[in-house]
């Protein structure tokens, strides 16, 4: 019987829309990964984000989902797009790291482990069905040549230089994924790629891991529309580029992981990042508004009275001249 996870170590998030023909394959893959020692399901929180489905994905997912140790279903009213659904999740997120799978899991979820393993020497890591040891089964020339094409589009307009931005399959520590998707606008299938370039931006380290990926029927992924789509919401959101504000803490006097140690049993339910500067720390709160962010204020406050944190406001644009910044994890 699924109950929550007080203190996960990894959470993973599962998009769905309209996917109730291929959640419980999904779920399938995943649970033969945990039986090989790829997951360890007693300290991992598994998060199924209902897109705003019009089919039975949620009701699917929620008699998925009991069948986990700790799992749960997220229902978003209205249909906000991959990266919505995503972002939804990492605000909901627990987990020391956090990663990303699609729900029929056509990409093998045993390399979960790899992924998490990279974790421990990167802030980030992606899946990459191109880079050495990783593999791509279209079913189709034309689909794969399209499909290097248009990731050739995507370095060209980011300057990434990035095997494979597109691979469904990524993770973060959870203050580094807070901060990226607070500080990202694209909900569409490019949101990922929006992402990667934020990250670059901040100089945050991002680690390739090769995965293994093979089609599974029935996806709802237009071939020719959704890459069209997910350039022009590149072009838009480097033309838009907003520079978001995060609100939080300035600490002194104490060293970065020391402040991190203190916050330890508050900063997940609190969604903290902290931002290591030397001689000064940083405690934002990336997903916290308005009554969330009072409160968050008031116990990090209270948690580190001694250290006399004073009340700050930093932007993307600080970020970035800060760069590469420090992200304690």
């Amino acid at each position: 019987m699924t109950t929550p996870l007080e203190h996960p170590l990894l959470t993973i998030i599962i998009p769905a829309y309209n996917e109730a023909d291929r959640i419980t394959h999904g779920a399938d893959r995943l649970r033969r990964a945990a039986d090989d020692g790829a997951i360890d399901l007693l300290t991992t929180e598994l998060l199924w984000v209902d897109d705003g489905s019009t089919d039975a994905t949620a009701e699917v997912a929620a008699s998925v989902a009991a069948t986990f140790p700790h799992a749960s279903v997220l229902r978003l009213e209205h249909n906000r797009g991959k990266g919505g659904a995503v972002r939804a999740g990492v605000a909901a997120a627990r987990g020391q790291a956090v990663a990303f799978i699609d729900a029929d899991c056509s990409i093998d979820p045993h390399h979960l482990a790899d992924l998490v393993l990279a974790l421990t020497d990167a802030p980030i890591a992606i899946g990459s069905r191109t880079a050495l040891g990783g593999t791509i089964n279209y079913g189709s020339r034309l689909r794969t040549l399209g499909g290097r094409a248009f990731n050739r589009l995507v370095n060209s307009l980011t300057g990434l230089n990035l095997g494979d931005t597109q691979c469904g399959l990524k993770g973060f520590s959870l203050p580094v994924a807070r901060l990226l998707f607070a500080a990202t606008s694209i909900d569409g299938f490019a949101f990922d790629v929006e992402l990667l370039a934020t990250a670059r931006r901040l100089g945050l380290e991002i680690t390739e891991v090769p995965v293994h990926w093979t089609e599974i029927a029935g996806s709802s992924i237009r071939p020719l529309a959704d890459p069209m789509s997910m350039v022009v919401d590149l072009a838009r959101s480097r033309w838009r580029r907003h520079d978001t504000t995060f609100e939080g803490l300035s600490v002194t006097g104490t060293s970065a992981d020391a402040l991190w140690d203190s916050l330890r049993e508050h900063a997940a339910l609190l969604g903290a990042t902290v931002v290591d500067r030397g001689a000064q720390c940083l405690v934002l709160f990336p997903f916290a508004h308005g009554a969330a962010l009072a409160d968050a204020h008031v116990t990090v406050t209270r948690v580190l009275a001694p250290l006399q944190p004073s009340t700050v406001n930093v932007t993307m644009a600080d970020l970035a001249r800060w760069a590469p910044i420090t992200l304690v994890r």
